[in-house]
């Protein structure tokens, strides 16, 4: 494993520099090139091999160190080799070992350069080449038949060569606009899914502002007669100081709760619905109006019931809300749904289940937004949400809030 993570490393590096990498590629070419003459020699008794060959044989390479980094110099080098090997009889090798050269400067044009710019250097490499070729053929000793076959068969290299680079061109720029579209979804996947918790936190502050101004008028109603009966009644007024009390500290709890989601979201304001908000006892009404709209629905109560903070009621409720709108939606004619309580001795849980093979119940790859809401609302509270496929089929939405974060400060 460390050593591909240090080839993976060293290819990397290689790449990112042009001229290192494309330097090796023509070394590379050479001693391959210098490999095949050799075998040649090897074979053939007619050919010598010196230092001086390997030398020549190295010079037309050169250019290729260049392609990248200044297309047009190793161009104008490559021909100037050419020009030399065409002009100086002891070194006319050099124009057979400049084509390799000339090819892939070709390849080069056509997939690094715009397709207009591509063709120039092409011509500007190749009709050079072209007119070297056939000039061989008005010499004394010129062979017409030769100098076109060689011509034909470069200009068909020459043309699949720039095909291929051209293709290669295509096919980079492809990858690259997928890349930077996959890019650009992830970043707005993330903003959209930002904003939807942004939203909910925006939401839930605004009913927790409801609930705890409930608590705060209950403080000055029962303060105030509190205040009546003291002298004449000193017991019913214990009592009512008593529930001011507690209701004192469960509103304070819920403004604690509003200050956390404001921490994490900046209210934009907006007047909030003044109507009482739902609780774990609207359960039952939310369970008969979803019968009503054609969802059977089974409602179950497990354990010893017990009183819950009005935040942590409300944040049930609209859990149970968003599962059972989400099983009308999503699961199918023939499904069929259940509600489960359970006020177990060290957590409260609350189950959502259905029996549809249809999408699934929340869409958290889709664009909804549904489960983002859900398990703030639960978080918030210090409990935890899951949410997912049950393994017979169906979907199943199941919100669990330790029983001691309950009873820190509840009022009947």
């Amino acid at each position: 494993m460390q050593a591909a993570t240090s080839f993976r490393r060293l290819r990397c590096g290689i790449h990112a520099r042009p001229l290192l990498s494309d330097t090796l590629l023509a070394l590379a070419l050479a001693i391959g090139y210098t490999g095949f003459y050799a075998i040649s020699v090897a074979v053939s008794p007619d050919l010598t091999m010196t230092a001086a060959d390997v030398g020549l044989i190295a010079v037309p390479f050169t250019a290729i160190c260049l392609r990248r980094t200044w297309l047009w110099g190793a161009i104008g080098l490559s021909l100037a080799i050419m020009s030399v090997a065409v002009l100086v009889e002891p070194l006319q090798s050099l124009g057979l070992d400049s084509g390799v050269g000339m090819f892939v400067l070709t390849y080069t044009a056509a997939a690094y350069r715009p397709l207009s710019k591509a063709l120039v250097a092409s011509a500007v490499i190749w009709v050079p080449v072209v007119l070297a070729v056939q000039s061989a053929a008005f010499r004394e000793d010129g062979d017409h038949l030769t100098s076109t076959l060689v011509t034909v068969l470069n200009l068909i290299l020459a043309t699949t060569v720039f095909w291929i680079g051209w293709v290669m061109r295509n096919r980079r720029e492809k990858v690259e606009e997928l890349s930077d579209r996959a890019r650009f979804a992830e970043e707005r996947q993330e903003a959209l899914a930002a904003q939807a918790v942004a939203d909910e936190q925006r939401r839930i502050a605004r009913e927790l502002h409801d609930v705890v101004a409930h608590h705060i008028s209950v403080i000055g109603v029962m303060s105030e007669g509190a205040k009546r009966v003291l002298r004449y009644d000193p017991d019913a007024a214990e009592e009512a100081l008593t529930t001011v009390n507690q209701t004192a500290r469960t509103a304070l709890r819920e403004m604690r709760d509003i200050l956390t989601v404001l921490r994490q979201g900046h209210d934009e304001g907006g007047s909030a619905d003044l109507e009482p908000q739902p609780t774990v006892d609207s359960l039952r009404a939310l369970v008969s109006q979803t019968k009503d709209a054609g969802l059977p629905v089974r409602y179950t109560v497990r354990g010893e019931e017990y009183p819950l903070p009005t935040g942590v009621s409300l944040a049930v409720y609209r859990i149970a809300q968003e599962a059972l709108t989400n099983t009308i939606k999503h699961a199918g004619p023939q499904a069929r749904a259940g509600v489960v309580i359970d006020y177990s001795d060290t957590e409260f849980r609350i189950s959502i289940g259905d029996s549809g093979h249809g999408a699934p119940v929340v869409a958290g790859f889709s664009g909804g937004h549904g489960l983002i809401g859900m398990r703030e609302r639960a978080t918030l509270y210090g409990g935890t949400l899951e949410a997912g496929p049950r393994p017979g089929g169906g979907y199943l939405v199941e919100a669990r809030f330790p029983k001691n974060a309950h009873l820190q400060g509840v009022t009947r």
